[in-house]
């Protein structure tokens, strides 16, 4: 996954610094389940339902986590 992130702020030229970051799947992975696990049910809930559309929604059982 490619993404553009600023990461610093350059005081004297008065303008943002960024980076272009290649992030490995297994990283990319880390990094959502990390948020996810961050928010409690109420919260994930309805960052899914904002944010993802029902067609890529699948529910799934206790045994399949």
């Amino acid at each position: 996954m490619k993404v553009k992130i600023p990461f610093d702020f350059d005081k004297m030229a008065q303008k943002e610094l960024g980076v272009e970051l290649t992030i490995p799947e297994g990283v990319v992975h880390d990094l959502v389940r990390g948020f996810f696990m961050n928010l409690n049910y109420h919260q994930r809930q309805a960052w899914i339902h904002s944010n993802i559309s029902d067609k890529n929604v699948k529910h799934i059982g206790e045994e399949e986590l």
